[in-house]
């Protein structure tokens, strides 16, 4: 039997890493890819493969904003919310995990602040617990994002953490979810060394949304020098948990 992993893209810059799409290759699954950013910048189309031909959802990261309202985005929420009643698991990446979490009836905000650079997150006792989440040993994750969710009702945190806000105040907030076999990540689960240069060059910019507290040349000098020893341990820790994640997604 056929198995389609949908991967829906919200920027070319982002995309799925070569460690996940490995893992998904290795397996037989054929990805099915969504670029939303083919009708940008009005993010007007959302066409998709019908669920019925899906193993998997893989909703990927992006520079807008769930609260903007784009009608794309508006029609990624339902077919995210139909995913999840046809029980078809949902791997939700920043954006695609605020998408889900707005979907499902939580909440997107904004932090006050941007995170761009590698965070420690504090496991929860149920996130440690968990066979997919609990693939993860070292809580240091990479972050790419200045909004955050609420979590809808009937979700397991798994994972939270702190944003340093531009006014100088830290915001507790959520890091990581599980809602039935879905979850959802405020940091980059897909993210390889190769992935972060590119986005290190492409999204610069994003450093001097930090306020003005962090030297972007400086950030951008540290992020790269952190992950580029880091990234050997978290390829491996995150390819386990994508593979238990797929373990429990396609079944027999």
């Amino acid at each position: 039997m056929q198995r389609n992993a949908v991967v829906i893209r919200h920027s070319p810059v982002e995309t799925l890493g070569s460690n996940f799409t490995s893992v998904l290759t290795e397996r037989g699954f054929e990805l099915k890819e969504v670029n939303l950013f083919d009708h940008a910048p009005a993010y007007d189309r959302f066409a998709a493969p019908p669920l019925d031909a899906a193993k998997v959802v893989i909703a990927l990261g992006g520079p807008m904003s769930v609260n903007d309202k784009l009608p794309a985005l508006e029609v990624e929420q339902e077919y995210i919310r139909e995913a999840v009643a046809s029980e078809v698991p949902v791997f939700g990446v920043c954006l695609g995990a605020q998408l889900m979490a707005a979907a499902l009836g939580g909440r997107v905000e904004p932090t006050g602040g941007f995170q761009f650079g590698l965070r420690k997150i504090e496991v929860t006792a149920e996130g440690s617990a968990d066979p997919v989440f609990g693939k993860i040993r070292v809580p240091l994750v990479p972050t790419l994002h200045g909004d955050h969710f609420i979590l809808p009702p009937g979700a397991v945190p798994m994972a939270g953490g702190h944003m340093l806000c531009r006014d100088g105040s830290y915001l507790k907030i959520n890091m990581a979810y599980r809602y039935g076999s879905c979850y959802g990540f405020q940091f980059e689960p897909q993210l390889t060394l190769e992935e972060l240069v590119v986005w290190d060059r492409e999204m610069y910019d994003c450093y001097g949304l930090m306020g003005d507290a962090f030297d972007p040349a400086r950030e951008s000098e540290r992020n790269l020098r952190e992950f580029t020893g880091f990234d050997p341990l978290y390829q491996t820790q995150m390819r386990a948990m994508f593979e238990a994640f797929l373990d429990q997604a396609s079944g027999p």
